[in-house]
Parts: structure tokens; C-alpha cells; sequence
């Protein structure tokens, strides 16, 4: 028999609009989910400092606008605007490679919409997770996504690849 695995409960996430707006005059808008540690009454308020740091290190990242943010039960609309930017377009992600640290072949990828591409260095479609805004990015992210098999499981984030639409 296989291993009853503990999934993730709790979440993180974002809703991002574009420069484009549709036939209703609203942005478009594209979604990422984020798998976290289990929030508790003993550790939501530690949780959502690490998220704060997670929220920066994507607003970095990004020119789109951010119109919403979930915590699990709770919702908060950010904004209904557009983006400012015509170059924050939802087709613009950063695709996000992690994997389970403690069970390194369970791997898995989120994209962010909106990719801001002038954080790339010259040259390269990936995101330098050393330094500046990739190395905020990683360090706020493994601090508080968790493994989708496992919510015991820490993360490690392998890499951030500029990608286009339909991924």
C-alpha cells in the first residue's frame, strides 16, 4: 500500500491584470496558486510576514497590476484597474521550476503573469536567482511555499524561465 501523503490546505493567491482590456472594458487578468505551509491560530500571523516578503519578491517581478490576493478563506480585491504598463501583458510569465526537498523527483511549475522582462539579465530568459530581485524572489518563496504532495515538505525553486502565452 502506498503512503498517505499530507497535501497542502492552504494557499496563496494572485490575480494580475494586463494592458489589455476586453469587451466588458476590464483587464485582462491571469491567476497563479501557490501551495503553503498549513495555517494554524499558532502560526497566521508568521505566515503572513513570510507571504509579505513572497508578495515583494513578485511585484518585482512583475508589470502587470495586481487586482486580488487569497489566503485560503480570505479574500482581499486589490483593484479592477488595468495595468499601466501596455507591455504587462498576461501572456508574459515567469514559469517557476521547484521541487519537494525532501522528495526530489516530485517536481512541479506556477507561472506568474505580467513578467516583468527588464529584470532578466542580458542575454538570458531566466531570472538570476543569485542576486537583486530573483534572489528575493527565491528566498521569499521557499520560506513559505510547500510541497503540493506533502505540506511537511519544504520546497526548493530550481529556476524562473521567461515563457510565453499558454503555459
Amino acid at each position: 500500500m502506498g503512503k498517505t501523503l499530507a497535501q497542502a490546505v492552504s494557499s496563496y493567491n494572485v490575480t494580475i491584470n494586463d494592458n489589455t482590456l476586453t469587451s466588458t472594458g476590464k483587464p485582462e487578468a491571469s491567476s497563479v496558486k501557490f501551495d503553503i505551509t498549513t495555517l494554524t491560530a499558532g502560526n497566521l500571523s508568521a505566515v503572513e510576514l513570510l507571504l509579505v516578503d513572497l508578495v515583494t519578491a513578485i511585484d518585482d517581478i512583475q508589470i502587470g497590476n495586481t487586482a486580488k490576493t487569497s489566503i485560503v478563506l480570505q479574500e482581499t480585491i486589490v483593484s479592477d484597474e488595468r495595468a499601466a504598463s501596455q507591455l504587462a501583458q498576461r501572456e508574459n510569465k515567469l514559469m517557476l521550476r521547484y521541487h519537494d526537498a525532501t522528495t526530489p523527483a516530485w517536481k512541479y511549475t506556477r507561472s506568474i503573469p505580467c513578467f516583468d522582462l527588464t529584470t532578466l539579465p542580458d542575454g538570458s530568459e531566466f531570472l538570476d536567482l543569485t542576486t537583486g530581485v530573483g534572489a528575493a524572489l527565491k528566498a521569499a518563496f521557499e520560506a513559505v511555499v510547500v510541497s503540493f504532495n506533502d505540506a511537511s515538505h519544504t520546497v526548493i525553486l530550481d529556476s524562473a524561465q521567461f515563457v510565453g502565452r499558454n503555459t
